[in-house]
């Protein structure tokens, strides 16, 4: 009865399909006659159907077809397998209305993706081996770093720098998961090695060396999985002439007949997503005797082209089959839509229009190009183009034009594309804060992200960073930040004042944290007054209140007795037996084992994937004591893992049957602008009924859509890449081939052909900081990708805020619980008090106490009416400084309750506040890059005056910089003299060499790690001086050395500010044909590593030079020649597109940039952007890889990453048990 209801259900969706078979090709004799797809899918055909579609709604309803054609043969079993995951998979979702998976395979069907169909497999044959993500294979390539015989890794200076050595572990990553991909086994690679001079020896010795540390350890890579069972299946890739054993064939016969398990068809769906080892393996399947008939399903993006995953899978199922010795024919299909119809027709339509962005390089055949010239190029729904000159005005208009949309009921959904993770998340939170139903559902990356849109680490998770740092303090005794990390955590009640005066003792004291919270509990909290009752400023300071040194002393107790327990037991128990006894100490055991809410639910399941990884950790290093897991967990830390908690659940899937369909409730999708979106949005494609399209419309936003995003920088793959074993097409390792990848997304995206109405925008000053902050901003242009269809003159939607608006009554009512709330609280009066909320979590308490703390800490202060910092004087409009007492201070804690009495809701939803001001008595080079690159390091550097770490990078380059001025400056004033004999270059060359070792003597040896080290570097310091000197006499151009660090001042009127800066150098040199100007500003840099740099590139892109070039046309009136980036120690490169290598030339012209307009345009608004943002207050920290790496305050004063993503995961926790008690 259920077969026959399927067999119905197949003709009424056969009879609604618009499509046809267009063209067939096979490899046998056969030639099958063209008909209607839905008789195609559900025909007993026998061999192999390969089906290609540009079109993923045709493809997509003809896999499902297909697949319920076999279902419904009592006497056959299919196995379903997909090129992505198969739990994601929109076919997977599409079999579940009929029947639940599990009951498809009890009947004897499967449904897999091919990765996980591999590890099924081993599982049940007794081969089970933990799978290794990317992030665990960084983490255990750094563990067994020194047993990898790479070359490049031990030598220089880059083997001693942590930073380095991640770099190096991450590019060889890149390649052996390219390799295991393309299915290369080390003997092959050592094969082509062995005649191939391009191949790195080293390199072919390290993959083999990879694959054993894995077997010795019985782990392996996701695509090491698909390696593995092609070679238990006899299927691998063999150097030629290499044989297997008749004993090896016939293990291998029996293991693919285990494999089919009985099944009798084989249909695969997105073969394009594919690697080409899974190909490979997917061909040897379909050659078994026992498949009576197998089927692929594949999307190409235009009509006519091939699929290379598809060729490979059909080479291989030749090869095997002639080699088993079976009958096996190939037919090739193409599906194309029914231009007859009106829907086929405004597909067709669309796809034209969107050819534009296709480029003339990205290959379009000639059927296309004649398809265009019959057809007008016009977009056939409706497209808006909109551009604004702040990214806070986009946010706001797309906001109110969608909100507007929601409440009038026409829209069936909205997706909205950015460019970038980081834009995604800042889009969604943007419109989140407006009331809108947002959801950021795609299962690429996590809807708990930090700031700047990267996933939140595992180890940064609520009750795991607890846990991880009592690992690591256990391990690591002297260093407090650990033991700071477990008592600010919720494990202990310790209060945050009576915290913050411990550390400023220890500060002091110079002892460790553990022995000033003995002192503290041994002294019942005297020693702690005592040593803080005078304080610097001579002022007497106010002991902490009884309630909380009680408090204090009852935590600090339990504290210091559970770590002096542990310390002994460390050395006994295993590491997660440490765990284990913590976690019961404080209590948090049965709640993690019986959660009662969604916050204990997910600490519950953050803490459950810590504990696999430290088991991981411990068969890795071969011990269980802490002693030699924390440091592995170490390098864990520097990797991106994520918890399994951070991957919020999806929205149910596009008529899954379940409950309601996500379409039947309006919702905003935030997705970035990547392949893994658009494969999501494609799945949803299928899923809509074209005939309910003209009732609701569904809505395309490509939102932010700037040059510098999309397409933005490429990343390439930096090892050298055997092409030979490769197949096409190859990773993009060019610009233009970037460019091209760019623009077959924003092709797909145009042509997914659920969309009714489409807006393009972007925003002219963009905001590059963490989401929600308005504090970087830089000069945007519109994606080059999006040029050929942008239009001027469209409507733009008025940019009201949204917090006095919002949607209305009705519309709000279908809207998610959360959406509701914020809407609520955001049409309230300000002068009306709020109503208290039902519920109050503690959670919620969390973010109140944050917001205090962070509101009296950081300096963003609210005033209602913040005092002028620029005093204006009719004659002279430059800004005075503004004087001491006169900047705002942060309100007292009295002065704060009313604000933290509020509640959350209408908190949040309230308009933010004026900030406190900040004005600089002047600005220079370094105070504009510091703020750029991080504004809450320039708060603490130029505001606080906290003195950061020297490295040994900044001395190094700073005792350069004196030896190269005491040169130039003892060569100049010999030239002066008339004296250009051999004598003065000797005698400035020795007051170079003397300059260079009065600074190096100063503090070089207390930064290195060894007496030696520091030998090291001053040697390589004095051969780059001696280096530099001798380049400097070989300079043909250069006629006369003017100034030597020379000082410069002058106003900034746009920036009403003054400018201060030093020239390192200014040197007269001939112009050649003897016009326009000769002088060239120079500017040296060091370089303590000695790496290749490529100083054409670093010049172009310095806003230094632009700066120094602007600096000289307002001083001396006349515009330079150019600036020069000189480099002092190691040598530049250049790339040779003749050979394609990299070679070293001598400095030449490679580091000069000729002035420009645009180059002084870009400079002036670099000052006005830092003195608006100081004027404004705007200091908040934005948090990155790069920022973090080398910032001095990184380690001491600045806590951003770790805050950042607590305080999200805790409002994550909110909306999660809110959304479930509704």
């Amino acid at each position: 009865m259920c077969a026959l209801r399927r067999t119905v259900l197949l003709r009424q969706a056969s009879q609604r399909s618009h499509h046809r078979l267009s063209s067939f090709s096979s490899v046998s004799a056969v030639q099958p006659h063209p008909s209607h797809v839905g008789r195609v899918a559900s025909s007993a055909h026998t061999g192999h159907l390969s089906v290609l579609s540009s079109d993923v709604v045709t493809k997509n309803r003809s896999v499902s077809e297909r697949v319920r054609w076999i279902l419904s043969q009592p006497e056959r079993r299919v196995l379903v397998l997909t090129g992505g995951g198969g739990a994601d998979s929109s076919l997977r979702a599409e079999l579940a209305r009929g029947a639940a998976v599990f009951e498809l395979e009890r009947r004897g069907h499967g449904v897999f993706g091919v990765r996980e169909f591999c590890q099924q497999m081993l599982r049940e044959t007794g081969r089970d081996k933990r799978v290794f993500g990317r992030a665990q294979l960084a983490a255990f390539l750094m563990h067994h770093r020194d047993a990898l015989p790479v070359t490049r890794f031990h030598q220089g200076t880059a083997s001693s720098s942590t930073l380095q050595r991640r770099k190096s572990i991450q590019d060889l990553l890149q390649l052996v998961r390219l390799l295991e991909s393309e299915a290369v086994t080390p003997e092959l690679y050592g094969k082509l090695a062995a005649f191939d001079q391009e191949t790195p020896a080293d390199l072919t010795e390290a993959y083999a060396v990879y694959q054993e540390l894995l077997a010795q350890h019985n782990a392996t890579s996701w695509d090491g999985l698909v390696l593995d069972v092609l070679a238990l299946c006899g299927a691998e890739r063999r150097p030629e002439g290499v044989e297997p054993s008749e004993a090896a064939t016939a293990a291998a016969r029996e293991f693919s007949d285990a494999l089919l398990r009985g099944y009798t068809d084989v249909v695969l769906d997105d073969t394009q997503r594919l690697t080409p080892a899974m190909a490979r393996l997917v061909g040897h399947l379909c050659a078994q005797p026992s498949v009576q008939s197998s089927t692929s399903f594949g999307r190409v993006l235009f009509e006519g082209e091939s699929c290379s995953r598809t060729q490979i899978l059909e080479q291989q199922m030749l090869e095997t089959a002639a080699r088993i010795r079976q009958q096996r024919e190939v037919t090739q299909a193409t599906l194309a839509e029914d231009e007859a119809s009106e829907e086929g027709r405004k597909l067709v339509q669309m796809r034209v229009f969107a050819q534009q962005l296709m480029s003339s390089s990205s290959g379009k055949d000639k059927q296309k190009v004649e398809k265009a010239s019959s057809v007008s190029v016009s977009s056939p729904c409706a497209l808006q183009c909109w551009s604004f000159e702040t990214a806070e005005d986009e946010e706001q208009a797309i906001g109110t034009f969608l909100a507007e949309k929601l409440e009038l009921g026409d829209l069936k959904g909205v997706t909205v594309l950015c460019p970038s993770h980081a834009d995604a998340h800042r889009v969604a939170l943007a419109l989140g804060n407006q009331g809108l139903p947002v959801r950021m559902d795609d299962g690429q990356f996590s809807a708990a992200v930090t700031s700047s849109g990267v996933p939140i680490h595992l180890f940064d998770e609520p009750g795991v960073n607890a846990v991880y740092s009592l690992l690591c303090a256990l391990c690591y005794p002297s260093d407090s930040r650990h033991l700071y990390n477990v008592l600010r955590s919720d494990f202990f009640a310790f209060p945050a004042e009576l915290l913050s005066r411990l550390v400023e003792k220890e500060h002091k004291s110079h002892v460790d944290l553990f022995q000033v919270l003995e002192a503290f509990v041994e002294s019942d909290g005297k020693s702690l007054f005592a040593s803080l009752q005078q304080r610097d400023d001579g002022q007497q300071s106010s002991p902490p209140a009884s309630l909380q040194l009680e408090t204090g002393l009852q935590s600090a107790r339990a504290f210091v007795k559970l770590i002096k327990r542990l310390r002994v037991e460390c050395h006994d128990l295993s590491a997660a037996e440490i765990v284990q006894s913590f976690l019961e100490e404080t209590g948090r055991l049965e709640t993690l084992l019986s959660p009662s809410c969604p916050e204990h639910e997910r600490e519950s399941l953050a803490l459950a994937d810590f504990l696999r990884e430290l088991e991981t950790a411990q068969s890795v290093v071969k011990s269980a004591h802490v002693a030699f897991v924390a440091p592995y967990l170490l390098q864990m830390r520097e990797t991106h893992v994520s918890s399994s908690a951070s991957w919020h659940e999806l929205s149910p899937v596009v008529g899954d049957g379940t409950a309601a369909s996500a379409t039947e409730e309006a919702n905003v999708r935030v997705l970035p602008m990547t392949i893994h979106a658009l494969e999501s949005l494609e799945s949803l494609a299928s899923s809509v009924d074209g005939n309910d399209a003209d009732v609701k419309q569904h809505l395309l936003v490509l939102m932010s859509m700037r040059d510098s995003k999309f397409p933005g920088r490429m990343k390439r793959l930096t090892l050298p890449l055997p092409y030979a074993l490769l197949s096409r097409p190859y990773p993009v390792q060019t610009r233009a081939e970037h460019l091209t990848s760019c623009e077959q997304l924003a092709y797909r995206a145009l042509t997914l052909g659920i969309h009714n109405e489409v807006v393009l925008s972007f925003a002219a000053l963009a905001a590059t900081s963490s989401p929600g902050n308005d504090v970087r901003t830089k000069r945007e242009v519109l994606s080059r990708t999006f040029q050929p269809i942008w239009h001027e003159g469209d409507h733009q939607p008025l940019g009201g805020s949204r917090v006095n608006g919002g949607l209305s009554k009705g519309s709000a009512a279908s809207l998610s619980r959360e959406a509701s709330t914020a809407h609520v609280a955001a049409t309230q009066s300000s002068s009306t008090p709020p109503s208290p909320p039902e519920h109050f979590w503690l959670s919620e308490v969390v973010d109140l106490v944050r917001e205090f703390v962070g509101r009296i800490f950081l300096p963003i202060w609210r005033h209602k009416e913040p005092p002028s910092a620029v005093v204006s004087d009719p004659k002279d409009d430059r800004a005075k400084q503004v004087p001491k007492d006169e900047f705002p201070r942060p309100p007292v804690l009295a002065n704060r309750r009313p604000a933290i009495e509020e509640p959350v809701t209408a908190r949040r939803s309230a308009a933010p506040a004026s900030s406190g001001t900040y004005e600089p008595s002047h600005l220079s080079y370094s105070q504009i890059s510091e703020y750029l690159r991080c504004p809450h390091q320039y708060y603490l550097s130029r505001v606080m005056k906290l003195e950061g770490d020297v490295s040994t990078s900044m001395m190094f380059g700073r005792a350069l910089h004196e030896g190269v001025a005491a040169f130039a400056t003892t060569l100049a004033a010999a030239q002066l003299d008339g004296d250009v004999s051999d004598e003065a270059k000797t005698l400035a060359a020795v007051e170079a060499e003397e300059a260079f070792a009065r600074a190096w003597v100063g503090d070089g040896h207390g930064l290195f790690a060894s007496k030696e080290q520091s030998e090291f570097f001053f040697d390589r310091g004095v051969v780059a001086l001696w280096e530099f000197m001798r380049s400097h006499h070989e300079d043909p151009r250069l006629q006369e050395i003017l100034h030597v660090e020379h000082d410069f001042a002058f106003h900034v009127p746009e920036a009403n500010v003054e400018l201060r800066g030093v020239w390192d150098r200014i040197d007269r040199v001939s112009s050649g044909d003897g016009s326009g100007s000769s002088f060239v500003i120079k500017e040296f840099k060091s370089n303590m590593g000695g790496a290749d740099r490529d100083m054409r590139k670093l010049a172009a892109e310095s806003l230094q030079l632009k700066m120094y070039m602007y600096a000289f046309r307002r001083v001396v009136g006349e515009a330079p020649l150019g600036a020069k980036l000189q480099l002092i120690g190691g040598e530049s490169v250049v790339k040779d597109n003749s050979k394609r290598r990299r070679r070293t030339v001598d400095s030449g012209e490679d580091g000069l940039v000729l002035f420009s307009e645009a180059a002084a345009q870009e400079a002036e608004a670099a000052i006005v952007e830092v003195a608006s943002g100081l004027r404004r207050g705007a200091f908040e920290p934005t948090p990155g890889f790069a920022e973090c790496a080398f910032c001095p305050y990184a380690g001491s004063a600045c806590h951003s990453a770790t805050d950042a993503a607590a305080h999200m995961n805790e409002a994550g926790g909110r909306r999660t048990s809110r959304s479930a008690g509704v």
